[in-house]
């Protein structure tokens, strides 16, 4: 996930399956450049966007927040304020770039070592 975007991957056995959610805001069209918002260090939150995500991982046994900036940290943030029933269900916070199959495969490895003993 990223401010102007997430993707969710539901894993289950050897399928997988993922939904794209958008920021419907001005910011996934700002750069960085000196001064404005980007001085302070972080972007501001799409509240929205963030409940739209939060949404679509109802019903979620672990949830693994991945992406290459502070997005993720702020949606965890926003979790625990917001949806202290999703908070517990937060597995882990990993930092990582935006290639898809490295993401998925993070995804496959971590949610590969969580399954329950046969």
């Amino acid at each position: 996930m990223d401010h102007s975007n997430a993707t969710v991957c539901r894993f289950g056995g050897v399928n997988s399956a993922a939904v794209q959610i958008h920021s419907h805001t001005s910011l996934q069209r700002l750069h960085h450049r000196p001064g404005g918002w980007e001085a302070g260090g972080n972007a501001p939150q799409d509240a929205e966007f963030f409940r739209r995500i939060a949404g679509s991982l109802e019903h979620t046994a672990g949830i693994v927040l991945i992406g290459p900036g502070n997005a993720k940290s702020a949606f965890k943030t926003f979790i625990d304020e917001h949806h202290p029933d999703l908070e517990s269900h937060i597995l882990a916070v990993e930092t990582a770039d935006h290639d898809d199959e490295a993401l998925l495969s993070l995804g496959r490895d971590y949610f590969q070592m969580q399954k329950p003993p046969r």
